[in-house]
C-alpha cells in the first residue's frame, strides 16, 4: 500500500481550494509544473514517501527517490539539475529531474572528482537507472561532458538527463540491472553478467590497455590473478589476461570499485588498490584483479563453498606458513575460477545488499580502504599500506600484530551487521538488532550524531565545523558507537549516507538524520564548509512540511546532531 504524508493538519478545504485555483494546466504527474518545487503549484495535501540514494558519492549534493520513481536533487547543481539548468542555487528548493512520461527511476548516484567541488569545481556528474533497465546521465565528469556515455554534448545537453543508448561497438546498450559509480567513471551490469564501463581513463576505469578515456560503454570481461600497475597480471606476474569473468555484482567507491564473480571470487580495481595481505602496499590497478585478502577471508569462513577440486580447504590454523597459505589460495583460485556458485548465480539487481546467500553480502571501496560484509553478518575492514590517515577512519578497530591494518579483520565489538553506508570520512552500520552504529571522523557529527572528543560524547553543538585544513584526530571515533538520540527500542530498517550526511529509517515510518547541513566532502577524507557555489542544503525536516515548503524545512546549520526529520 502506498504511504503518503499529510502536509499540515491545519490546512482546511478552503486553503486547498485556493491552492487548486493557482494550479497551472500542464501539471506533471508529481503535481508540480516547474523543475524546482513551486510553492504556488502544489496540487495535493500529501507528499509521496521518499528514500535517499545509497549510491551518492557527490561532494555537495544529495539524491532522493520517491515511491513513484521520481528523482530529486538537493544541494549543489552547478553542473546540471538534470533539466538543462546550471544556475540553480545550491540552497534552492529540491529539483525534480524530468524524465519522459512513464520512466520510473529505481536507483541513482552522483560523484565528484577528488570528492571536492571546492577544489575541482564543475566536476560533479550523476547517473540514474530506470525500471526498464535504461541508464541516464548528466553533469560534468572530470575529463569532459562528452564522457557521460552519450556522445558529443553541448553544455545544455550535458546538464539535462539523457539516456545512454549506444556502446563503443555501435550496438545498443542492453537492459541494465544495477549501476555503480566511481570518482569520474560509470559502471553498469546487465543480466548476462557483463560489466559495462565508461568515463575518464586517467584512473579507476577498468580498462586493461592503458589510460584511455572511454566516451561510450564498453564491455569489461578481462581480469587478472594479481594486482599490478596498469594491465592485467597472471599469478606469475606476467602482464596478460588471466581469464574472463561473469559478474554477479558490482560495488562502487570513491576512487575504486569491486565486483563479485558468479564463481564467488572478489575482484577490485582503481586508484590506491590493496591486495589485502600481510605487508601489502598500494598499486593503481586498472584491470579487475583478484583481491587476495578478501578472497582468503572468504575461503577461511566458507570452507564448504571454496575448496580445490580434490576437496582441500583454506585453513590458516593448519597452514602455518605464509608460503603454504599463498600456495593453497592459488590452488583454490585455479580450481574455482569460471565455476558458478548456486547462491551467486545470476546478476544482482538494484540493492544495497545481496541477501541471496552469496558469501559477499555487501562490498565497498573508499579512499585507500575496503569493507566487506559477509552473508554471516561479519563486517571486515582493511586499508592500503599508505599510512597517511585516509583509510584509518573507516577501520572501526584498532590494528594489532595479529590483525594489521592492511589485512581484512572484523570491526570491534563482535557486531552482527545487516548493511553499511559510508560518507567521505565516516561510516554507519545497521546492526542485526536494529541499532545504528557509527565511527570515523565526527567533526560534523556525521559519524554518531553528537559531538565527540577522543571517542567520547561531549557537550556543545555540531555546527562548530573547522574549515578546510588538516584532519583533526581528536574528532575521530575509532570503534563502532551507537548513534546518539535515536530513542531506545526504536528499530531502524534502512540507512543511507551522502558525503557528510546520514539518514536512518525506522520500522514505524519515522526517519532520523545527522551530520552536514551545509557541510560538503573535501579531498576524499574530510568534511568541511566549502563556501561559494557548492554550499547547499542537504538535510530537510519533512515533518515540518507546509504549503510553502512541501519538501520540509532545510537544516541551515553547517552540521547538526541527530534530529527526527519525518
Amino acid at each position: 500500500m502506498k504511504r503518503t504524508r499529510a502536509l499540515s493538519a491545519a490546512m482546511g478545504l478552503g486553503s486547498l481550494a485556493l491552492v487548486g485555483a493557482l494550479l497551472a494546466p500542464d501539471l506533471t504527474s508529481a503535481g508540480y509544473t516547474d523543475s524546482t518545487f513551486a510553492r504556488s503549484s502544489l496540487s495535493t495535501a500529501a507528499i509521496p514517501e521518499r528514500s535517499h540514494s545509497a549510491s551518492d558519492l557527490s561532494s555537495a549534493s544529495a539524491l532522493e527517490l520517491s515511491e513513484a520513481g521520481e528523482l530529486y536533487v538537493t544541494g549543489y547543481r552547478g553542473t546540471g539539475d538534470g533539466n538543462g539548468n546550471v544556475n540553480t542555487a545550491p540552497t534552492a528548493d529540491p529539483t525534480r529531474v524530468k524524465f519522459p512520461s512513464g520512466v520510473r527511476i529505481v536507483d541513482a548516484g552522483g560523484s565528484t572528482n577528488d570528492f571536492s567541488e571546492a577544489t575541482f569545481p564543475g566536476t560533479t556528474s550523476f547517473m540514474a537507472l530506470d525500471s526498464d533497465g535504461g541508464v541516464w546521465t548528466w553533469g560534468a565528469p572530470y575529463g569532459g561532458r562528452n564522457l557521460l556515455g552519450r556522445g558529443s554534448l553541448s553544455v545544455g545537453d550535458s546538464a539535462r538527463a539523457g539516456r545512454v543508448t549506444q556502446t563503443t561497438t555501435g550496438e545498443a546498450l542492453p537492459p541494465i540491472v544495477s549501476m555503480a559509480r566511481i570518482e569520474n567513471q560509470f559502471l553498469a551490469l546487465d543480466a548476462t553478467g557483463t560489466l559495462w564501463a565508461w568515463g575518464y581513463g586517467g584512473e579507476n576505469l577498468p580498462y586493461s590497455k592503458g589510460a584511455i578515456s572511454q566516451p561510450l560503454p564498453f564491455p569489461v570481461r578481462e581480469s587478472g590473478e594479481r594486482m599490478g600497475n596498469s594491465g592485467c597480471h597472471t599469478a606469475s606476474g606476467s602482464r596478460a589476461n588471466a581469464g574472463e569473468v561473469a559478474w554477479r555484482s558490482i560495488w562502487g567507491g570513491s576512487n575504486g570499485a569491486a565486483g563479485v564473480g558468479r564463481d564467488g571470487l572478489v575482484y577490485s580495481w582503481g586508484f590506491d588498490s590493496s591486495a589485502g595481505t600481510p605487508g601489502s602496499t598500494y598499486v593503481h590497478t586498472r584491470c579487475p584483479a583478484l583481491n587476495e585478502g578478501a578472497n582468503r577471508a572468504l575461503f577461511q569462513r566458507y570452507p564448504d563453498v571454496y575448496r580445490t577440486a580434490n576437496g582441500a580447504v583454506y585453513d590458516e590454523s593448519s597452514l602455518s606458513t605464509e608460503e603454504a597459505r599463498t600456495q593453497r589460495y592459488l590452488e583454490i583460485v585455479s580450481d574455482m575460477r569460471g565455476s558458478v556458485i548456486p547462491s551467486c548465480d545470476g546478476s544482482l539487481g538494484v540493492s544495497q545488499i545481496d541477501d541471496s546467500g552469496c558469501p559477499v553480502r555487501q562490498f565497498g571501496v573508499d579512499a585507500r580502504h575496503y569493507r566487506m560484509l559477509t552473508s554471516q553478518g561479519e563486517l571486515l575492514t582493511w586499508m592500503t599500506g599508505a599510512r597517511n590517515g585516509y583509510g584509518t577512519k573507516f577501520l572501526g578497530r584498532t590494528p594489532s600484530e595479529t590483525t594489521p591494518e592492511e589485512v581484512p579483520a572484523p570491526v570491534a565489538g563482535d557486531l552482527k551487521i545487516d548493511r553499511v553506508a559510508a560518507g567521505v570520512s565516516s561510516m554507519v552500520a545497521l546492526g542485526a538488532d536494529g541499532v545504528v552504529y557509527g565511527w570515523g571522523d565526527n567533526n560534523a557529527c556525521q559519524a554518531v550524531g553528537a559531538p565527540t572528543i577522543n571517542g567520547a560524547v561531549t557537550g556543545g553543538t555540531c555546527a562548530s565545523v573547522s574549515n578546510v585544513g588538516a584532519a583533526n584526530t581528536r574528532y575521530w571515533v575509532q570503534q563502532p558507537m551507537p548513534v546518539a538520540d535515536i530513542p531506545a527500542g526504536v528499530r531502524v530498517t534502512a540507512i543511507s549516507s551522502a558525503a557528510c550526511s546520514t539518514w536512518a529509517s525506522t520500522a514505524d515510518g519515522a526517519e532520523y538524520a545527522w551530520g552536514g547541513g551545509l557541510v560538503s566532502g573535501y579531498l576524499f577524507n574530510r568534511c568541511s564548509v566549502p563556501g561559494g557555489a557548492a554550499a547547499g542544503y542537504k538535510i530537510y525536516e519533512a515533518n515540518k512540511a507546509t504549503i510553502d515548503q512541501p519538501f520540509g524545512s532545510p537544516i541551515a546549520d553547517a552540521a547538526t546532531g541527530t534530529v527526527r526529520v519525518k
